[in-house]
């Protein structure tokens, strides 16, 4: 199996099954790349972009790729906690910053 080979239906589906929680829709380019779209419980949306199909082949590459898919989804997470966290620490800084 090589994703450069696969149609859209068959790539969502073997994402599908590797991350069973979310649904997955993906956008084949013109330029070989891929875009996928997942959407898990509640309203968790995930996109990533410019996935370089010919770079995954076989089995083992699908799965790299939904590994990586997750690896991405935890980091984004954990970025947007350490930004809300650190805005609700700081406001005396956020205040005195409006004033200069």
């Amino acid at each position: 199996m090589q994703m450069d080979t696969l149609n859209k239906s068959q790539i969502e589906k073997a994402l599908a099954d590797r991350l069973p929680s979310y649904r997955v829709e993906c956008t084949l380019h013109a330029d070989g790349t891929l875009s996928a779209v997942l959407t898990g419980p509640e309203t968790d949306h995930f996109a990533i972009t410019g996935i370089v199909r010919a770079h995954y082949h076989g089995t083992e590459a699908i799965n790299r790729l939904a590994t990586e898919i997750l690896r991405e989804m935890v980091l984004s997470r954990q970025g947007m906690k350490n930004s809300r966290l650190q805005a609700l620490s700081d406001p005396i800084d956020c205040l005195e910053g409006r004033d200069r």
